[in-house]
C-alpha cells in the first residue's frame, strides 16, 4: 500500500485532538463519582440524624449535633461547605444537609442537598381494660 503525501502527519493531529477529549471524559467520570459519593455521605448522615431527632424524648438539636459529628467523621474532603438544619414538630422530624462536592474539574461546583423527614415516635395512650 502506498502512502500519499497529504496523509503525512494526520495521526499526530488526530492524537493531539483525541487525548485531551478522552482526558476530559475521564475527569468528568471521576467528578460524577465524587459527587455521588458526597450525596451518599450526606444521605447517610441525614438518615442517622433524623433517627436521633425523631426518638421519643429527643430534640432537633440532638439530631443536628449527631448529623454534624457524622459528617465530620465521614466526609474525608469529598463534601465541603456543609450546612445542617434540623426541625421537629409534634408529628415529624426533618434534617437538611447542603454543601458542595469536591471539584476535580477546576471552576465547576457541584451542589449537594439532602432532606430526610421521618415521623416522631410517640407512646400510645394506655387503654383501660374492662373486667
Amino acid at each position: 500500500m502506498t502512502r500519499r503525501p497529504r496523509d503525512a502527519g494526520a495521526v499526530s493531529v488526530e492524537l493531539a485532538v483525541a487525548v485531551p477529549v478522552f482526558g476530559l471524559l475521564a475527569m468528568a467520570g471521576v467528578q460524577f463519582a465524587i459527587w455521588q459519593h458526597a450525596n451518599h455521605m450526606a444521605q447517610a448522615a441525614a438518615n442517622e440524624g433524623v433517627q436521633i431527632a425523631r426518638a421519643y424524648g429527643s430534640s432537633a438539636a440532638a439530631g443536628k449535633s449527631d448529623t454534624e459529628a457524622l459528617l465530620r467523621d465521614l466526609s474525608g474532603g469529598a463534601l465541603s461547605s456543609t450546612a445542617v438544619s434540623a426541625s421537629r414538630t409534634a408529628a415529624t422530624a426533618t434534617i437538611t444537609i447542603s454543601g458542595r462536592a469536591s471539584a476535580v474539574i477546576p471552576g465547576l461546583t457541584f451542589p449537594v442537598r439532602v432532606t430526610v423527614t421521618a415521623p416522631v415516635e410517640r407512646v400510645p395512650p394506655v387503654r383501660a381494660t374492662a373486667g
